[in-house]
């Protein structure tokens, strides 16, 4: 099982795995350069930082670096909680950006022309993932090592090459602390609580994010950022959102943050991403007092807002004639299923514009708008905004 695990990850995402015994002593890899790629993990303090963490827990350790690198390493422990030994999978780069500032500091290393060439081979075979892909094969690796499953949120995190680590002052550990917000935040999106404004203002104020002994900004944002998603997506699914759309979500605003460049951009996309939860889960609690055929037609114009929708298929789905559907539907939401359809159009139509790179035509031709012109004329109307000046303020 172990082999075809492996073997899957190297065939399908390039991706090496490496396992060492309880003293990090290499057992087997299937890297193509493994005393290069080994040095990257094992170097300067890397060592002592996840034998340290291998006695503590086997939570997946992220370990990154100034260069650009990034491991994924998780301790496999006996019944009595000792370590048995470790399992990496890496190295890998978050873009190609990191790629160049591996060769810039190959450059800066005094080594013969001769060697330094090799070590430049040897970083143009390292493969480039998202960190996204990496956090999902991260789970994989704890599962299939421990039999356990964890969240992203859950991970431990290392920024190696950064000399002592900092000591945190006693202000600096109230912010790393501060449960009180999480948890205030995400009632928030399980209830769908719209007076959420002063909660996330605080929160900016108190919390800096999970820990991370980490010297880039940027990088700091993105961890923080993808596991708050992750919190939000699950408040979200207890509060009543269908797990089909809250996975997508996620996923939509994980790749925004992984694309992002800087801080700011983070801020947003993470605003963004928590009003969008709290806005849909208000909708689905407010369907609580509608009958159930009329939430299942509401739900299925929610996941079917791309397909072709009309009154007869809506009526097969729910076992209504098309006539009492449209009666009832009217009586119970206030308005038609024609309304209903492009209200969820437009939300679609919005998310669209903000987090892919989709033209207004394709957008349009997608969520089946007769024309563009069509569509741009429902959009205004909606939104007050032209879609071209929707995507300028708020494209993630």
């Amino acid at each position: 099982m172990r082999d075809s695990f492996f073997r899957m990850l190297l065939d399908c995402y390039g991706l090496w795995t490496w396992e060492y015994d309880a003293k990090l002593d290499l057992l087997t890899t299937n890297s193509i350069a493994p005393y290069f790629h080994g040095l990257l993990l094992l170097g300067r303090d890397r060592r002592e930082v996840i034998l340290s963490h291998g006695q503590k827990t086997t939570l997946p350790l992220i370990i990154s670096n100034t260069i650009g690198t990034m491991w994924a390493v998780v301790a496999k422990h006996d019944e009595d909680g000792k370590t048995e030994g470790f399992f990496a999978i890496g190295p890998v780069l978050t873009g190609e950006y990191a790629r160049r500032e591996v060769e810039q500091a190959a450059d800066k290393l005094n080594l013969s022309i001769r060697n330094k060439l090799a070590v430049l081979d040897c970083v143009k075979d390292i493969p480039y993932v998202s960190i996204n892909v990496l956090f999902q094969h991260a789970v994989a690796l704890h599962y299939y090592v421990m039999g356990r499953k964890v969240r992203t949120s859950d991970f431990v995190y290392y920024e190696a090459g950064q000399g002592q680590k900092r000591q945190e002052t006693e202000d600096e550990r109230v912010v790393h602390a501060p449960f009180f917000v999480e948890k205030k935040l995400l009632d928030m999106v399980r209830t769908g609580n719209l007076d959420y404004h002063d909660a996330l203002s605080v929160s900016g104020s108190v919390s800096s994010g999970i820990r991370l002994q980490c010297a880039d900004p940027v990088r700091q944002a993105k961890y923080s950022v993808v596991a708050f998603i992750t919190l939000c997506s699950r408040a979200a699914i207890e509060g009543g959102l269908s797990s089909e759309w809250a996975y997508t979500l996620s996923d939509t605003y994980t790749a925004a943050v992984d694309r992002a460049q800087n801080v700011s951009q983070i801020a947003a996309i993470s605003h963004t991403m928590y009003e969008d939860f709290i806005r849909r889960v208000n909708q689905v609690r407010r369907r609580a007092g509608i009958s159930k055929p009329v939430r299942m037609c509401c739900d299925y114009i929610d996941t079917h807002v791309s397909d072709s929708l009309s009154l007869r298929v809506l009526a097969e789905h729910v076992d209504y004639t098309e006539y009492y559907l449209s009666r009832k539907f009217k009586a119970e939401t206030g308005m038609s299923i024609k309304a209903y359809i492009c209200q969820a159009r437009m939300r679609e139509a919005r998310s669209l514009l903000s987090a892919t790179n989709l033209s207004i035509q394709e957008i349009a031709d997608r969520l089946r708008f007769c024309s563009r012109s069509y569509f741009t004329e429902q959009f205004k109307k909606d939104t007050g905004m032209l879609p071209v000046e929707y995507r300028e303020k708020h494209f993630l």
